[in-house]
C-alpha cells in the first residue's frame, strides 16, 4: 500500500505521520469511484454529508457542522479550497470535477492555517497541474441513462525548458432525472405541470496552468479557470409527508413544524407520488459564470528557508428562479441573482531546524455582494396586509450590497520535544471588518401601484445601532501532542479553537435584534491514532472528539421565512477508517461514525400567516380564519436539545475491489456506497424533515488494457434504487418540499491516455 502525501499543514507530508483526522483519495481513485462533481466524494468520507437542491448553492456538512440557510450572502463554516486558495462563496463551490490531483478533507477546526471559516473543517481539491515536463494527457468520455454525457480530456508537458503548461476542461449535459407532471383534479380538470424535468445538467468548465522556473529554487504558477452552467432545469421541489387539513393546511406539532410522515403525495389531490416526479407549474432556471485567475510563487532559498505566495481573484455571476411551493399554484416563489467578487492574498515563510519546523504568514480577503432574494406569495401575505390591508401577488424584493475584508496573521511550530513526542503549536488573529445596504420592498401592484419600502438596513440601526455593520476580531489556537510509538504508530492528541465571523439574515420578516447574527467559536477536543498493521498491508486511523460550541449559527426556516440564530450547543463523536490490502488483487477501504450533539435553544415558529384556500375554510387547531387568510399561533416558543442537521448517530462506509489479469489487460469489479442511520434534514428537527435510515450501493467493472492504458468501465449508482432525500425545507402549515437524490442510474466511460502513463 503505498505512500499518500498530503498537505493538510501547508507542506507535503505522509497521510500517516499528520496529527489530524484526515481523508484523502488520489485522482485514480477518484475515477474508479466516478466521481464527477464536487459534491460527490461524500459516501467516502466518514462524517461528510451534502446538502443541495440545485448547483446553485452547496452546503457541506462536516461532523454536523454546516450553514444551511440557502441565501446567498453567507458563508460556510466548512472552508472549501481549490488548489491553494478558499472559495468564500457557496454559490462557487459545486462544480465539475475532472483531472484532479487529490481532494482531502480535514475534519475539525482548522483556523490556525487556514482561517476564521474553517470551523467545522476543511475540503480541498487540487488539479493536476504543470509540474511534468513530459508529455501526457488524455481523452474521456461517459454516456448514462438520462442522456448523461460528458466528454473530458487534458494535455500537458514542456513548451521550452522550464516552461510547462498543462490544458484540462469538460463538458456535462443530462436530462432532468424528476420529471414533471400535471394535476388533476377530481371533476377533471387539468392543472398543468411546468414541463421541465429536474435535476439535469448543461455546463462546461475549463482552466490552464502556466508554470515557469525563474531560477532553480523559484516557481511562478498562473491559473486561468472558467466554468459556465447554461439554463439548467433546475429551481423545484417535490411535496411530501402532509398530513392534510380540512382547510387545505398540512398539520403541524406546537412548535408549527409540519409533522406528517406519508412521504411523497401530489399536494392538491392527496395522491401518493413518485419521489422523482414533480407538479409545480413554474419553469426554474439557473444560469452561472465564474471566472477565477490565481498565481503562486515558490521560492526556496538556500538557507532552508521556503516563500510561498498565492494571489487569487474570483468573480461570479447568478442568476436563479424557483417554484418553491411543489404545487401547480403559485404559493411560495423565489428569484435571486448575485454578483460576487473576491481578492485574496496570502504570504507564507516556513523554515525548519534539526528539532524544530515553523511556518508564519500573513492574509487578506475583500469580498463584494450585490444581488436581490425576492419572495413572493404565502410567506409576506402578513406584510402585504401590514401595509395594504389587502393582498393579490405580493412580492417583498430585498436588494442587498454587502462589503467585506479581512487580514489575518498566523503561525505554527512543530517542536520535537524527545526523540518520538511532537509539541505543536499554532495561532491566528483574524480580523473582519464588515457593511450590508439592505432594504425590503413590497410589491403587490394589484393592490397598490406604488411599491412600498418596509424597512432598510439604516433603518434597522435606527432602532439597534450597529445592526448594519459587523466588525469581529478573534482568534484561532492549535495545541496538539503527538507520539511516534513505533514506525507503524501514532497517538495524538489536541485542542483546536476555531472561529467564524457574523453575518446578516436576508429575510422578508425580521426583527432588528435578530438581523444580524453573532460570530460562532468551536473549541475541540480531540484524541487519535493512526496505525500500519500487517506488514503495512492494513491502515488503521481513530479519532474521538468533543466540540463545545459557543454562538453556534444554527439556521431556522419556521414560519416560512430565513432565520439565523445563535445558540451554545456540544457535539461527541468518534471515526474509524480502514484501508486494507493483503493481495495485489484486493483492495479494501471501510469507515465508520458515531456522533451524538445538543443544540440549546433556539426560536420556534411564533406565528404564521397563510391564504384561505377556498371560501369559508375552516379553522384548524392552532390557526384560525381571519377572512381571507389564516393567523396561527403556536404555542411552543422554542425548540430545546435539538440535534444537528445532517448527523446521524451511526453511519457506515465501504469499498470492496477485485481485479484480475485477464488477457493483455486487467479487470476490476467494484462495489462501494455507504449507510446512514436516521437524521435530521433540519435543526428545528421537525418530524417531516427526518430521513429514516438508508443504504446506498454503486458498482463498476473495467478492463484495462495493459499496453495502452485504454480503460473501459460499466458503471452503475444508486443499484438499488433507493429514494433518499438530498434537501428538505420544513414549511411548517405549508407542508415540506424536498428534493431527492437520482434513482439508479448506470452508463459506461471510455478513458484513453496519452503521452507518458
Amino acid at each position: 500500500m503505498g505512500d499518500i502525501v498530503v498537505t493538510a499543514n501547508k507542506r507535503g507530508e505522509n497521510l500517516q505521520k499528520v496529527p489530524l483526522s484526515v481523508s484523502a483519495f488520489s485522482g485514480e481513485q477518484i475515477a474508479r469511484l466516478n466521481i464527477r462533481d464536487t459534491t460527490q466524494i461524500t459516501q467516502q468520507i466518514p462524517a461528510l454529508h451534502v446538502n443541495a437542491w440545485s448547483p446553485k448553492l452547496t452546503i457541506f456538512s462536516l461532523r454536523g457542522i454546516s450553514q444551511n440557510n440557502f441565501t446567498d450572502n453567507l458563508e460556510a463554516p466548512v472552508a472549501v479550497y481549490q488548489d491553494n486558495a478558499y472559495v468564500a462563496s457557496m454559490n462557487a463551490i459545486s462544480g465539475q470535477l475532472f483531472d484532479v490531483k487529490r481532494i482531502e478533507v480535514l475534519r475539525g477546526p482548522q483556523g490556525t492555517l487556514f482561517g476564521r471559516n474553517a470551523t467545522g473543517g476543511l475540503i480541498h481539491y487540487i488539479s493536476n497541474d504543470a509540474s511534468e515536463d513530459a508529455f501526457n494527457g488524455y481523452v474521456q468520455g461517459d454516456y448514462g441513462r438520462f442522456e448523461s454525457r460528458a466528454i473530458e480530456g487534458a494535455i500537458g508537458g514542456a513548451l521550452a525548458t522550464g516552461l510547462r503548461v498543462r490544458v484540462a476542461g469538460r463538458i456535462d449535459k443530462a436530462h432532468g432525472y424528476i420529471k414533471s407532471r400535471d394535476t388533476v383534479l377530481a371533476d377533471g380538470t387539468i392543472l398543468s405541470g411546468s414541463g421541465q424535468d429536474l435535476g439535469g445538467r448543461n455546463g462546461w468548465a475549463a482552466r490552464v496552468n502556466l508554470q515557469y522556473d525563474l531560477s532553480p529554487e523559484a516557481t511562478l504558477g498562473l491559473w486561468y479557470k472558467h466554468s459556465e452552467d447554461d439554463h439548467v432545469a433546475t429551481g423545484g421541489y417535490v411535496f411530501e409527508n402532509c398530513d392534510a387539513e380540512a382547510n387545505g393546511y398540512c398539520h403541524t406539532d406546537a412548535a408549527g413544524l409540519s409533522d406528517g410522515t406519508g412521504g411523497v403525495i401530489n399536494g392538491l389531490t392527496g395522491q401518493p407520488a413518485s419521489p422523482w416526479e414533480h407538479f409545480g407549474e413554474r419553469r426554474g432556471n439557473l444560469d452561472r459564470h465564474v471566472n477565477d485567475y490565481q498565481a503562486d510563487f515558490n521560492w526556496k532559498a538556500s538557507d532552508g528557508l521556503t516563500l510561498t505566495s498565492i494571489t487569487n481573484y474570483l468573480q461570479l455571476k447568478q442568476v436563479y428562479a424557483e417554484d418553491g411551493d411543489a404545487t401547480p399554484l403559485l404559493t411560495v416563489n423565489v428569484d435571486t441573482a448575485m454578483d460576487f467578487h473576491q481578492f485574496s492574498q496570502e504570504l507564507r515563510l516556513s523554515g525548519e531546524a534539526d528539532r524544530f519546523k515553523w511556518q508564519l504568514g500573513g492574509y487578506f480577503l475583500d469580498m463584494k455582494y450585490q444581488g436581490y432574494h425576492n419572495i413572493t406569495g404565502a410567506p409576506v401575505i402578513d406584510l402585504a396586509l401590514a401595509a395594504n390591508g389587502a393582498f393579490a401577488t405580493p412580492t417583498v424584493q430585498q436588494p442587498y450590497s454587502i462589503r467585506s475584508r479581512n487580514w489575518s496573521v498566523f503561525a505554527q511550530g512543530d517542536l520535537t520535544l524527545a526523540e518520538r513526542l511532537t509539541l505543536t503549536l499554532g495561532g491566528r488573529f483574524s480580523s473582519d471588518r464588515k457593511s450590508i445596504d439592505y432594504s425590503a420592498i413590497l410589491v403587490d401592484p394589484l393592490i397598490n401601484p406604488n411599491p412600498v419600502t418596509l424597512f432598510t438596513g439604516e433603518g434597522l440601526a435606527a432602532i439597534v445601532p450597529g445592526v448594519n455593520r459587523d466588525r469581529f476580531d478573534g482568534w484561532a489556537a492549535r495545541v496538539s501532542l503527538n507520539f511516534q510509538a513505533t514506525p507503524d504508530l501514532l497517538v495524538y492528541a489536541s485542542w483546536n479553537r476555531g472561529i467564524k465571523g457574523g453575518n446578516w439574515s436576508l429575510s422578508s420578516n425580521i426583527q432588528p435584534l435578530d438581523f444580524k447574527h453573532r460570530p460562532e467559536t468551536l473549541n475541540s477536543l480531540e484524541a487519535g491514532f493512526k496505525a500500519s498493521l500487517l506488514d503495512r498491508r492494513l491502515r488503521l486511523n481513530g479519532t474521538l472528539f468533543h466540540y463545545i460550541y459557543n454562538d453556534y449559527q444554527a439556521f431556522s426556516l419556521a414560519g416560512g421565512v430565513p432565520h439565523v440564530y445563535n445558540s451554545d450547543a456540544h457535539s461527541t463523536g468518534a471515526e474509524l477508517e480502514a484501508f486494507w490490502s493483503p493481495s495485489r488483487r484486493f483492495d479494501a477501504v471501510l469507515g465508520a461514525t458515531w456522533q451524538t450533539s445538543h443544540v440549546d435553544s433556539i426560536p420556534a415558529t411564533g406565528t404564521q400567516v397563510g391564504p384561505e384556500f377556498f371560501p369559508g375554510a375552516p379553522d384548524s387547531q392552532y390557526c384560525a380564519n381571519q377572512g381571507g387568510f389564516f393567523l396561527c399561533d403556536f404555542p411552543q416558543k422554542t425548540i430545546v436539545g435539538a440535534q444537528f442537521p445532517n448527523a446521524p448517530r451511526f453511519s457506515l462506509n465501504y469499498l470492496l475491489r477485485y481485479n484480475v489479469d485477464l488477457g493483455g489487460g486487467n479487470v476490476a469489479g467494484q462495489i462501494d456506497g455507504a449507510w446512514y442511520d436516521d437524521q435530521y434534514l433540519e435543526v428545528t428537527n421537525g418530524l417531516s424533515s427526518l430521513q429514516k435510515a438508508y443504504n446506498v450501493t454503486n458498482a463498476s467493472l473495467t478492463y484495462t488494457d495493459r499496453a495502452t492504458g485504454i480503460a473501459l468501465t460499466a458503471w452503475g449508482k444508486n443499484v438499488f434504487n433507493k429514494a433518499f432525500r438530498a434537501y428538505a425545507l420544513n414549511l411548517g402549515i405549508l407542508g415540506t418540499t424536498s428534493i431527492y437524490a437520482p434513482p439508479a442510474t448506470y452508463g459506461v466511460t471510455l478513458r484513453i491516455p496519452f503521452g507518458r502513463r
